[in-house]
């Protein structure tokens, strides 16, 4: 009996992960960047290798690509060098986010088996075996891996998907391009990956979102649109933590990533120019987030 405990304690789950990934990546084009934006190296890789080496040991995915960007770009190649067992799924082009993405792929999408969504154009630096033991450990219906504190993204304007967090660590509301609080430091943000008991149970949701007609974001629906409803009807959704966020969402985003990034490396004392009243803060988070990940490379 007691073999039969530590084996089932140490049992780690394996999921399969869906990547609605079929935006057209237009402010990108915009900023002049002429390679798709999951394609976009940074740090010498592209986003998306970065994206889906947040998962390690984890071989099931679900790139849910436009035609177009397969037919047009090294996507396809991209995607089967760095994950060869992985399903591409190609579909039209649409303007209705990562929802509808996903609906129009949800032939691939497994009903039984437990399923993260993940979106192409962030990183950051978490023990994936923590986060899978506590899934199995809370059993929430959902889960959403979210941040709160200082990250230097929340001294610019923009907003992210907000969420009401209780004190046991579980979402009472999520609100998509919302702070809850004045001060956006003290709300809890979505990052970008989403944690669905089924398969079935992500598609359930995502077809009562998109009936639904109503909360999208000029005619667009996030996974954060999702949680709404599924809490409404009596389900959980736990909250994970991580420390850091690497936002690239934007080229503006991106190239702040960029520069930071480097004054970190280099070390010493920064240039005048980057001696902005947040400055020490900024390049000491960067700097905690070069060590933590050296460290767990190591």
């Amino acid at each position: 009996m007691r073999l039969k405990k530590i084996f089932a304690e140490c049992i780690i789950y394996f999921m399969q992960i869906v990547v609605p990934m079929a935006g057209n990546g237009k402010r990108f084009a915009d900023a002049g960047y002429d390679v798709l934006k999951p394609l976009i190296e940074v740090e010498g890789k592209p986003m998306i290798e970065h994206v889906v080496n947040l998962f390690p040991g984890e071989n099931d995915f679900v790139f849910i690509c436009s035609e177009k960007h397969l037919a047009e770009t090294p996507l396809r190649k991209t995607l089967q060098r760095i994950k060869p067992k992985a399903r591409i799924v190609s579909i039209s082009p649409h303007k209705l986010g990562p929802v509808q993405t996903i609906l129009l792929a949800g032939a691939y999408v497994r009903d039984n088996e437990p399923t993260l969504v993940s979106y192409c154009d962030f990183s950051w630096e978490w023990n994936y075996t923590d986060f899978l033991r506590t899934l199995r450990e809370k059993n929430p219906d959902s889960a959403s891996v979210c941040y709160t504190g200082f990250h230097p993204h929340l001294l610019g304007p923009n907003l992210y998907a907000g969420v009401r967090v209780d004190e046991k660590g579980y979402a009472l509301e999520v609100q998509e391009k919302h702070s809850f609080t004045q001060n956006k430091m003290d709300t809890w943000f979505q990052a970008g990956v989403f944690y669905f008991k089924s398969g079935g149970l992500l598609k359930k949701y995502c077809k009562l979102v998109s009936e639904s007609g109503s909360g999208g974001i000029n005619g667009e629906y996030y996974g954060a649109h999702l949680f709404n409803f599924l809490l409404q009807d009596g389900l959980t959704s736990f909250v994970y933590k991580i420390p850091y966020w690497c936002n690239w969402g934007t080229p503006e985003d991106l190239e702040e990533y960029n520069h930071w990034i480097a004054l970190a490396v280099a070390g010493g004392a920064l240039p005048v120019s980057d001696k902005a009243n947040d400055a020490p803060r900024i390049i000491s988070y960067w700097r905690n987030f070069l060590r933590d990940r050296k460290s767990h490379q190591a």
